[in-house]
């Protein structure tokens, strides 16, 4: 949908709803524990913001993001901030986790399974850290 737009502020209005409709889904708690708990066969609730405005091959492919962000965060032991908005907050962790896979698919692994911090190979996790430290004024590696 987004290669057929021709103007960026209609870009940006779609992107902001995207993540807006994400967000609603992904972030509401009790429609998530009553599927995984098998309170409820269908992944969809009578509630879902996605039912409105999505085919079934696009709620599939939202609910796949939705559940690989959630997964992600459940992995790594960070929980919701409750002051925080809902939108907000799943929006930064989609494009968190979506570095963060990105970092992983393109870095050589040390043994111990982590990113070599010296390889500096476009989108490896060496040059995402001499970025992050560029950025934070610290000398780099």
């Amino acid at each position: 949908m987004l290669t057929s737009i021709a103007q960026p502020e209609h870009e940006r209005i779609i992107r902001m709803e995207y993540f807006e409709t994400l967000a609603v889904c992904g972030m509401n708690e009790t429609c998530r524990r009553n599927f995984r708990l098998g309170n409820r066969k269908a992944r969809q609730c009578r509630a879902c913001p996605l039912a409105r405005v999505y085919s079934d091959e696009r709620r599939a492919e939202a609910y796949a993001v939705i559940d690989a962000v959630h997964d992600f965060y459940e992995r790594i032991g960070i929980r919701g901030e409750k002051e925080r908005l809902a939108v907000l907050m799943f929006r930064e962790r989609l494009i968190h986790a979506t570095v963060m896979g990105t970092v992983q698919a393109h870095s050589r692994k040390r043994t111990n399974g982590f990113f070599d911090p010296e390889e500096q190979s476009f989108l490896s996790g060496g040059a995402l850290l001499n970025m992050i430290l560029n950025d934070l004024s610290i000398d780099p590696l």
